[in-house]
């Protein structure tokens, strides 16, 4: 997505963290990449915790609680702005003796991606 393109369909919360997000696996000028390589069929990815911290860093008076709220709305815009091309899955997690589901939003390896070569990666 092009300056000009993320101005023109990124000027209201969820939709701008979302394009920013997008914008981050290729861009370092965007601020910290939450995104993991992934494994077994998985291009890359990020955990809903994660992608609550960086919502934090990258808007300002963003609160803990809201924050946690508009992850929901920002993979909401992902799956929109990408149409429907990433996945949500959710992933068994176990920290500090709990165990937990936690959604990821997940890029397939076989999904076409606008912009990049068939069969190779070019954001990085």
């Amino acid at each position: 997505m092009d300056d000009e393109m993320l101005r023109s369909t990124a000027n209201a919360l969820p939709t701008r963290p979302a394009a920013k997000l997008w914008k981050a696996q290729e861009d370092s000028s965007v601020g910290d990449n939450p995104w993991e390589t992934g494994g077994a069929g998985i291009s890359e990815c990020v955990t809903a915790s994660d992608l609550k911290h960086w919502i934090r860093q990258q808007e300002s008076g963003v609160s803990d609680t809201y924050a946690k709220k508009l992850v929901s709305r920002v993979i909401d815009a992902m799956l929109d702005l990408s149409k429907h091309r990433v996945a949500v899955r959710k992933r068994q997690e176990r920290k500090n003796g709990l165990e937990y589901t936690e959604r990821r939003l997940v890029l397939p390896e076989d999904v076409d991606i606008p912009g990049e070569a068939p069969g190779g990666d070019q954001r990085r």
